[in-house]
This record gives structure tokens, C-alpha cells and sequence, in this order.
């Protein structure tokens, strides 16, 4: 108990110190910026824009809240002729709770007198009827709320419905572009892909057709290696054929020769076949007398 008891006044100390100190540190800033405010005010009174244009920022970036500070800034870039950051500035410090009541007229009259410059007469009117509430005897004011509402009577705004009808018009032609640029973009891409398609199959079918042309003339070659060493290992048939025939020749040539026996020679050579032959014929005819049986009578 002792122990969560020690705990919780820790904490209860630790976040009083960081309450604190979180406390020092704004007063801290308000002071810092107050100093900033009134060292541009020395310096705008010193004719010095510039440096009180800096002053002037280093303050607000010191307390956001510092109404004197935007105020002030506003109104230098009014007279600047900078209506738009004049704008900004004013309407901060209009909308702060920290101004007095004339400092909130004099923020609404110039913000008033910004709007008409910016031809804004609708805005304008409605401000300087706010600047009115905060000091309604200001002449100065009146007669710039009088002009307001002249300029807006000869320069009347569009009505609410066609305005809207306008704006509508616009962002209906707007995102119309904008579908159209889409789909310009998106059909762009598809040709694109096309073509690179395209590109693709025609460069795979040459590389297929080269391929193809490769491999006929390998086999090309091969076939002749083939028949080149087939011719080394086989004859000419016509060769052989030339060949026989030339043999042929060759032997018919031989058995043509012309006998160079003598007559007597040849005699004795004929009269020695034929003895052959005579003996031939007689040893046929003798086997077929003993091949012949014999003819035996019946013994009734």
C-alpha cells in the first residue's frame, strides 16, 4: 500500500513539474512575442517594412494567438497592396479573442476594404457590417459599407443555381477530359503493347526461320560429307561396268586368235576325237546290251 501510495504521488509530482514547466515555456513565448511585436511596430514606425515584416513573423511563430501581431502584419500588406496576404493576417486576428473590441473593427474595416479590392462586394458588405458591431459610429466605415452595397447592386452575382449549374457544368466537363485522357492513354498503352507484340512474334519467327536455315544447311553439309565418303569407299559402277566390258573384250580377243597349228597337226588332232568319240559310243552301246534281261520260258 506504502508502495502505491510512494507511485502515485511520483507521478502526481512528476506531471505537476510537467505542468509547470509546460507553463513556463508559454509565458516564455507570449513574452518573447510581445517583445517581437513591439520591435516591429519600432520598425515600421522607423519606415523599416522589411524588418518589421520579420518582426512581426517571429512574433506570431513565438504565439499564433498574438492578435496585434497578425493585425498589424495584415495591415502592412494592405497598404502593400498585398490583398491576399492582407486577407490572411485580418482574418486571423478578427477571429481572435484576444483584440479589443476596436482592434476587431479596425481588423473587419480592413478586411472589408481588402474584399473590394478584390471586387468581392458581397463579401465586403458583410464584413463591414461586422466591423459596425464592433464600433457603430465609425462614419469611415459606413461610407465604405454604403459603397459596397452600390457596387454590389450594379454587379450582382450569379444565382445560387446557376452557379451551381456552372460549377457543375465545369466538373462534368472536367471529369469528361479527364475519361477521355484516360482512355486516350489507356488505348495508347494497348497499341503500344500490341506493337510490341507484334514486334516480339516477328523477331521469334525470324530467329526460327534462321534457325531453320541453319539446320537444312547442316544437314546439307552433312549429306555431302555422307556421299563424299561413300564415293571414296565404293566404285564408279559404270567404272566396273567399263571395266568388264574392256575384260570381255579382252578375252574375245584371245578366243579369236588365229590358229597357228599345221595342217597335219590339225589332222591328227581331228582323226584323235573322233577315235574318242568312236570309243565312247561303244561303251554306251555295250552297258546297253548288258542292261537288256533275258528271255526265259514258262515251265508249264
Amino acid at each position: 500500500m506504502k508502495n502505491i501510495l510512494y507511485i502515485s504521488l511520483s507521478l502526481l509530482s512528476l506531471s505537476a513539474f510537467a505542468q509547470n514547466k509546460a507553463e513556463k515555456e508559454a509565458l516564455k513565448a507570449m513574452a518573447n512575442s510581445k517583445k517581437y511585436t513591439y520591435e516591429g511596430n519600432t520598425a515600421l514606425k522607423s519606415d523599416k517594412p522589411i524588418q518589421a515584416e520579420v518582426e512581426y513573423r517571429k512574433a506570431i511563430a513565438e504565439d499564433k494567438n498574438n492578435a496585434t501581431a497578425q493585425y498589424n502584419l495584415g495591415t502592412m500588406y494592405y497598404q502593400q497592396k498585398s490583398y491576399d496576404e492582407a486577407f490572411s493576417r485580418l482574418k486571423n486576428a478578427s477571429a481572435s479573442d484576444k483584440i479589443s473590441e476596436d482592434e476587431k473593427h479596425r481588423a473587419f474595416h480592413n478586411l472589408g476594404n481588402a474584399f473590394m479590392k478584390k471586387k468581392e462586394y458581397e463579401k465586403a458588405v458583410l464584413t463591414y457590417k461586422e466591423s459596425l458591431r464592433h464600433n457603430p459610429k465609425d462614419e469611415e466605415t459606413r461610407y465604405n459599407l454604403a459603397v459596397a452595397k452600390e457596387m454590389l447592386k450594379q454587379n450582382p452575382p450569379p444565382p445560387q443555381d446557376n452557379k451551381n449549374n456552372k460549377d457543375k457544368n465545369n466538373q462534368q466537363n472536367q471529369n469528361n477530359q479527364q475519361n477521355q485522357q484516360n482512355q486516350n492513354n489507356q488505348q495508347n498503352q494497348q497499341n503500344q503493347n500490341n506493337q510490341n507484340q507484334n514486334n516480339q512474334n516477328q523477331n521469334n519467327k525470324n530467329n526460327q526461320n534462321n534457325q531453320d536455315n541453319k539446320d537444312n544447311k547442316d544437314q546439307g553439309d552433312n549429306k555431302q560429307d555422307k556421299n563424299k565418303d561413300k564415293g571414296n569407299d565404293q566404285k564408279d559402277p559404270n567404272q566396273n561396268n567399263q571395266q568388264d566390258k574392256d575384260q570381255n573384250g579382252q578375252g574375245q580377243g584371245r578366243q579369236q586368235r588365229p590358229s597357228s597349228l599345221s595342217p597335219q597337226q590339225m589332222e591328227r588332232i581331228l582323226e584323235a576325237m573322233n577315235n574318242e568319240e568312236r570309243k565312247t559310243q561303244e561303251k554306251i552301246n555295250a552297258q546297253k546290251v548288258k542292261g537288256q534281261r533275258a528271255k526265259s520260258e514258262k515251265d508249264w
